[in-house]
């Protein structure tokens, strides 16, 4: 098949673009004939795609010059964003799609876009739907999500597809091992709808009112107009935390070899289902994170702790319960790894797209 991604890749690291990268390259291993185009605008931020910005302009401005790609292919796959914005910006590659014959495949990596739909005006609302409902096929992350998206665009085609763990997390797993410390990991984007400042204010409730001894790392790139305040925080917790900013694929693997709980209180309004929380879960990770986006539908299992976002001291408490109770952990957490290892298979990941690309 001739067939042509557009959407944000890397050198970015962030959900999407993995997810992009790592599909981009199983399909040119399975023989398929592959392009790509970047949409990636380089910007991070806890309320990214809400508002069109003069940069974003300029990047899909340039990015239109691709559009002959379009051309002379049997599907096009478009990871979209999830505001007015985020899918209409794609316009041009619909349109000539369309003109062509050609069919799209849409694919929604969170859960925010029901909700954007209802606060646009109707014009909006009426060139929002009239994209989705052109395309081939929805790709959802979640049966909830999907379910949300039906109710909203009962015309539209939906798929669910479930994220993945990339198999190198499993090759040659790094043994694990008590500690006299918990070590706590926050290993996403460091923005504030990730709940990182929040992490670290629990993080120092621990150390300062509960006594409660512990290491954490933390790594991620950052969004602006936070570094203030959590150098400020980091500095506060002292010794106890181990700064890595933006980890390539090895040092992730050994923080989460490194780490006992994995910790991601988000309520980022886009939140999707995060490969970080599937990637814990692989390597053998307590989870403590909320339920906001598609994460309440992969939270099913016993090493699963829920937290609620944007409490400082509520998350605190819940890691506090964890720390104590992390060795009757032991028999939930090898539960769970199999479980997930076997669920969140990169393999059925690929497959399951390729089958909706060629249907």
């Amino acid at each position: 098949m001739k067939i042509l991604m557009i959407g944000p890749f890397p050198p970015v690291i962030n959900g999407v673009t993995v997810s992009n990268e790592f599909l981009y390259q199983q399909l040119v291993i399975k023989g398929e004939a592959v392009s790509k185009i970047n949409t990636e605008t380089g910007a991070i931020a806890s309320r990214q795609g809400d508002q069109i910005s003069i940069s974003k302009i300029y990047t899909f401005l340039y990015i239109y010059k691709y559009l002959y790609k379009v051309l002379g292919e049997d599907v096009i796959y478009m990871a979209i964003g999830q505001t007015f914005w985020g899918l209409v910006k794609y316009t041009p590659f619909i349109c000539l799609a369309k003109l062509l014959g050609t069919p799209y495949v849409l694919h929604i990596h969170g859960g925010y876009v029901c909700n954007a739909y209802d606060g646009m005006s109707p014009l909006k609302k009426w060139m929002f739907k009239h994209l989705l409902h052109g395309s081939k096929s929805i790709i959802a992350l979640s049966s909830g999500l999907a379910a949300d998206l039906s109710k909203t665009f009962p015309k539209a085609h939906i798929d669910v597809v479930e994220n993945f763990y990339d198999p190198r997390l499993i090759g040659n797993p790094i043994a694990r091992t008590s500690h006299a410390q918990p070590r706590f990991l926050f290993l996403s984007n460091l923005m504030l709808g990730k709940g990182i400042l929040d992490f670290l204010d629990a993080l120092l409730i621990l150390k300062n009112e509960k006594q409660q001894a512990f290491q954490v790392a933390i790594a991620g790139s950052m969004e602006k107009g936070i570094g203030d305040s959590l150098n400020k925080k980091i500095e506060a917790l002292g010794e106890s935390v181990y700064f890595f900013g933006q980890a390539d694929f090895e040092q992730k693997k050994a923080l989460l070899y490194w780490s006992d709980v994995f910790v991601l209180p988000t309520w980022y309004v886009m939140e999707g289902q995060p490969l970080s929380i599937i990637e814990a879960y692989v390597t053998g990770n307590v989870v403590v994170s909320t339920y906001q986006g598609g994460i309440k539908d992969i939270s099913g299992y016993t090493s699963f702790v829920k937290a609620e976002a944007q409490n400082s001291s509520a998350l605190a408490n819940t890691l506090l319960k964890v720390t104590t109770e992390l060795l009757n952990f032991k028999h939930q957490i090898v539960q769970t790894q199999e479980a997930a290892q076997k669920r969140f298979d990169s393999s059925r990941f690929v497959e399951e797209i390729f089958s909706v690309l060629k249907k």
